[in-house]
């Protein structure tokens, strides 16, 4: 803003001093043409520049030193981000460390790599038949890699146990009255192997009197049907004292081409009950991913929503088109959702939104390709 006050402010300024100086160049030449002037032969006479020149002269120099001038800024305001994020990220990795290096570390034993990091989400959502809607989100998760069983300390600020199941698959915020509000910390005992099947089994307490205890886990496991073909099914079931259980089991196949593995199709069933509502609720759901280079990805979705109770119905069916697109390094990414909604509260009449996304992930643990989307392998 400073510059283009300057800008704006000085070259009238250097209009006007430069009029002055053609007037005074002008007179003087007037007032010495009356006398004789001797030139030899070979001696051509000086021609005064034009006040035209002196302008562009003086408009080239200044613009040239604002060019630069905002250049430096533009190199201070990246630098001064760069050193936000490495402060933040360091902050992080210094807590998980010292942490982990506290409860569990042995003298004898030597550090080992440290995968803490802070996420903060930011989705503001329009649609033409509802509202604005935004919504922003902080998940912490700090690493103990010196525990025997892997566990790890968790933080949510915007759980979603208790949102839609179609609102969970496509990545919306639900605001509605049975969703949870306030954040969620406890600790997680990540990656444990039954056979085939992989768990994961949190506890913790809801952040707000009164404390609200709950407790989470899941079951997956991933195998390989053919050259192509991949399946996964995951089942989970959580609990919160103030709500009571929920379940959601779902089947997900994938199939990518040897020849190009860039390009996924994710085809997905799932299915959420939740006895807050004595309802369950079923998403049928197809998806394609396609990598166009190191900084875009577009993802393409179709899908339908339905409801067990008061008698099953279609709540909604949906397409949508995502461009994820790195904005800056490997921590701040955007992402861009057109959306077309046919939802039985609007008597399935059409319904276009737009859905902004805007990540910012702080870790030391650089060099993560976040865009990537890659096939389950089997365990």
């Amino acid at each position: 803003m400073f510059l283009f006050f300057h800008r704006f402010l000085r070259c009238p300024c250097a209009v006007y001093v430069l009029f002055l100086t053609s007037v005074s160049v002008i007179i003087s030449g007037n007032s010495h043409a009356s006398e004789p002037q001797s030139t030899s032969p070979t001696q051509q006479p000086t021609t005064a520049p034009s006040s035209y020149d002196a302008y562009l002269y003086d408009t080239n120099f200044n613009g040239d030193r604002l060019a630069d001038d905002e250049d430096e800024e533009d190199a201070d305001f990246q630098e001064w981000i760069d050193e936000t994020q490495d402060s933040i990220s360091d902050t992080i990795h210094y807590y998980g460390t010292s942490f982990d290096h506290f409860i569990a570390k042995k003298d004898d034993e030597k550090p080992m790599k440290n995968r803490s990091y802070l996420k903060i989400k930011f989705k503001p959502r329009y649609s033409h038949r509802e509202y604005f809607s935004g919504d922003a989100s902080v998940k912490l998760k700090l690493d103990l890699p010196h525990t025997k069983k892997n566990w790890k300390l968790i933080l949510e600020t915007d759980p979603d146990d208790f949102d839609r199941l179609e609102d969970k698959q496509r990545g919306i915020s639900d605001n509605s009255d049975s969703s949870l509000s306030g954040a969620v910390g406890g600790v997680r005992l990540q990656g444990r192997q039954w056979g085939s099947w992989k768990t994961n089994f949190d506890v913790g307490l809801k952040i707000k009197l009164p404390l609200d205890p709950f407790t989470r886990a899941d079951l997956r496991r991933v195998d390989r049907l053919s050259e192509t073909w991949t399946s996964r099914i995951k089942q989970e079931i959580f609990y919160y004292h103030s709500k009571g259980p929920g379940a959601i089991t779902s089947f997900n196949f994938y199939f990518a081409n040897p020849q190009d593995p860039l390009t996924i199709l994710k085809l997905s069933s799932s299915a959420q009950y939740l006895d807050t509502d004595n309802n369950w609720e079923f998403v049928q759901q197809a998806e394609i991913f396609d990598r166009l280079d190191a900084n875009n990805l577009m993802q393409y979705s179709i899908g339908v929503s339905a409801d067990s109770r008061p008698n099953y119905s279609i709540t909604n069916a949906w397409v949508s088109v995502s461009w994820k697109h790195r904005l800056y390094k490997d921590w701040l990414y955007m992402t861009v959702t057109p959306e077309l909604d046919f939802q039985d509260e609007f008597d399935y009449r059409i319904n276009p939104g737009i859905m902004f996304e805007f990540e910012m992930f702080f870790t030391t643990e650089g060099g993560i390709d976040r865009l990537a989307r890659k096939i389950p392998l089997p365990d």
